[in-house]
């Protein structure tokens, strides 16, 4: 096993505590135990379980689990393939931005075998494992911002769907979900095809054709779905489908 210390330090956003590397041997078992930092094995080959509060997680080679601060937690190798993997245990005043991630990730591109060589070589520099530190936390992070902003675009697009007949702008639902209204618009078109603009008006007017087509008058089927009156609606609805509202009103009754 190799393993390496540095000095403890709170005054960082993150600061390495220990790094190392272990090759196990068959159904090899750490814990249960506690720790006061948080630490990250990163599993090189091989496979394994760890156990936690939330349950037993199955980790194999390409992977990487949590252990937070004051959790209990267990670790078995496999009995007929037992991992090999190496660690990095850290500290800091943002180490709780990882009490919502998941106990078991994919490591990201090449970082469990770049730790490994740098414990292996005894590096002594900090620096250098901070900088994996930071590439770490970039990807573990970057994916769930990702998906969390996606399901922002979801709701801005329910949003829309549910509530256009109220006066509803793009810099309205962008101050609403908290976006910039330009990056709203890019990454909502990138999405559905549209921008936000294009589906509510898409959105209004199918509903008033709708409306048309149950008998609804002109003027009342733009008070309906969201126009300030029944010209705006008109030329909207013309431009959309390439005839007056008012035409498709006496087709309805014929």
């Amino acid at each position: 096993m190799e393993l390496i210390y540095f000095s403890s330090s709170e005054k960082t956003d993150f600061h390495p505590l220990l790094v190392g590397h272990y090759v196990c041997p068959s159904n090899n078992t750490f814990g249960p135990h506690v720790r006061d930092y948080h630490l990250i094995h990163m599993v090189l080959r091989g496979k394994g379980t760890i156990y936690n509060d939330r349950g037993a997680h199955a980790v194999s080679g390409g992977e990487l689990f949590i252990i937070r601060e004051g959790e209990v937690t267990t670790y078995v190798a496999d009995k007929d393939d037992p991992w090999e993997y190496t660690w990095i245990g850290f500290t800091g005043s943002r180490v709780s931005l990882f009490n919502d991630a998941p106990d078991v990730f994919e490591t990201p591109g090449d970082l469990d075998v770049k730790l490994c060589e740098y414990v292996k070589r005894d590096e002594k520099s900090i620096d250098i494992y901070l900088s994996i530190l930071y590439e770490l936390i970039y990807h573990l992070f970057s994916s769930q911002r990702e998906e969390h902003q996606d399901e922002r675009v979801r709701e801005v697009h329910r949003f829309i769907k549910y509530n256009y007949m109220n006066n509803i702008s793009v810099s309205s639902l962008a101050s609403l979900f908290g976006f910039d209204r330009s990056y709203l618009y890019r990454i909502f078109k990138q999405r559905y095809g549209l921008s936000p603009k294009e589906y509510l008006t898409q959105v209004r007017l199918d509903k008033g054709k709708w409306l048309l087509s149950m008998g609804h008058s002109v003027a009342e089927s733009a008070y309906i779905v969201g126009y300030p009156d029944a010209f705006s609606f008109s030329k909207a609805y013309k431009k959309r489908y390439g005839t007056p509202p008012s035409r498709d009103k006496l087709s309805a009754k014929d």
